[in-house]
């Protein structure tokens, strides 16, 4: 019994002594990591959130969904940020979501990916108040059992006779690691299940890979709760639609092909299948296809035309560069002759100058015009939905294949 005991001590002394002269070794400052724009929906109590109109959007991280911490939308989620870079803290105190959307810029990230820096030595605390002696005194006592890197050697050894840190009312200290801690130039990122986990949020959060991403913060109702049929069948149809005609996407390029669609119709005010109906006609929905003529991806677009853009012939074949130039490109046809379907996709395949002289034929802009009446009735007829939804009603709807991150 007395060897047993003592044979623990020196084991529990030893790991301790091992863990404080580690905590010597520096470790960098700074890391760099790549954070995925996710390509789907955010709602937020059953407001849509476009993630795109967001300068700092949602990301995914090695699996894990982070939230941007930014002011705009903190509003949204119901928290205010104080970041104190000098303490390396960051503090968060809840407040009642406004149930507004948040839009900084038609296109903000413009569905790019982001590059985090990991906040080695950072603090996140819920609080009350804002008050930093309050969280520094409860951060030291919880770093002493929980971070390994800074303990002490009297920490250290009462880690190992198991104390704890008492919880206190008005500040919780959320129990993130280093690595889980990044900023985004000035903004603070942080995991989704920090504030799922957390007593002072409590939020939940449900994913279903068809609709994207439901946030709740009223612990009475479930995000799963705000989940939209309708969405689903909108966004179901169309890519089912993409598959039809190209058998060889996977399920998740379709549904990313008709985010592109649904994304750039928004930014610029176009009706979706319209869209669908010119990049039907001009590629098929085909990314990397070259005509004779020397036009490329799915809204065949001239090299010439787009590096006038500042856009390279490879980058063509980027199917987000390639509808989002050709977007912008009919728009732009629809402004100069007024709103004219036909002149203005005429002037898209045969330009501005043939179409203004009465010198072009309307084939292709009927053809377009003949597609997106095809691809609306052949969405009708199995059943698909027209109409999408930017705000939801939580509801006792479950989503069969939904799975929560």
């Amino acid at each position: 019994m007395f060897k047993s005991k003592l044979l623990r001590r020196s084991l529990a002394l030893t790991t301790a002594l091992a863990l404080w002269l580690f905590s010597y070794i520096p470790i960098a400052a700074e890391e760099e990591t790549r954070l995925s724009f996710i390509a789907r929906d955010v709602y937020v109590n059953g407001v849509l959130i476009n993630n795109f109109e967001l300068v700092h959007p949602f990301v995914i991280r090695q699996g894990s969904t982070y939230v941007p911490i930014t002011p705009a939308l903190g509003a949204a989620l119901g928290f205010q940020v104080r970041v104190d870079k000098d303490a390396r803290l960051i503090q968060l105190q809840p407040v009642a979501p406004n149930g507004q959307a948040v839009k900084e810029a038609d296109r903000g990230c413009d569905l790019e990916d982001q590059t985090g820096l990991l906040a080695y030595g950072y603090t996140v605390a819920a609080v009350k108040t804002f008050d930093n002696a309050e969280v520094a005194e409860l951060s030291a006592k919880w770093r002493k059992i929980i971070d390994p890197v800074i303990w002490s050697m009297a920490g250290l050894l009462n880690s190992v006779a198991e104390q704890t840190v008492a919880p206190t009312p008005s500040t919780e200290i959320l129990p993130l690691k280093e690595t889980e801690i990044l900023f985004v130039g000035e903004v603070p990122y942080l995991p989704l299940s920090a504030f799922r986990n957390s007593v002072m949020f409590d939020w939940d959060a449900h994913y279903d890979e068809v609709t994207g991403l439901y946030i709740s913060t009223d612990p009475a109702v479930p995000a799963v709760n705000y989940y939209s049929a309708v969405n689903a069948s909108y966004i179901q149809g169309r890519a089912a639609y993409i598959r039809g005609v190209r058998p060889e996407l996977s399920i998740n390029e379709s549904y990313y092909y008709e985010y592109l669609f649904r994304h750039e119709a928004a930014v610029y005010d176009l009706d979706q299948d319209f869209l669908m109906a010119v990049s039907r006609t001009e590629s098929s929905f085909q990314k990397s296809i070259e005509s004779p003529s020397g036009a490329v991806g799915m809204m065949q677009i001239m090299p010439k035309s787009a590096a006038a853009y500042g856009i390279s012939f490879e980058e063509l074949k980027n199917p987000h560069v390639n509808l989002a130039f050709g977007t912008m490109y009919i728009r732009d046809r629809l402004w100069i002759f007024n709103g004219d379907v036909i002149k203005a996709l005429s002037a898209y395949n045969q330009g501005v100058v043939s179409v203004s002289r009465g010198d072009y034929k309307t084939g292709f802009a009927e053809k377009c015009v003949s597609n997106e009446g095809v691809i609306k009735n052949w969405l009708s007829n199995r059943g698909y939905g027209h109409t999408f939804e930017t705000r939801l009603a939580a509801s006792d709807v479950r989503a069969s294949a939904a799975q929560t991150d």
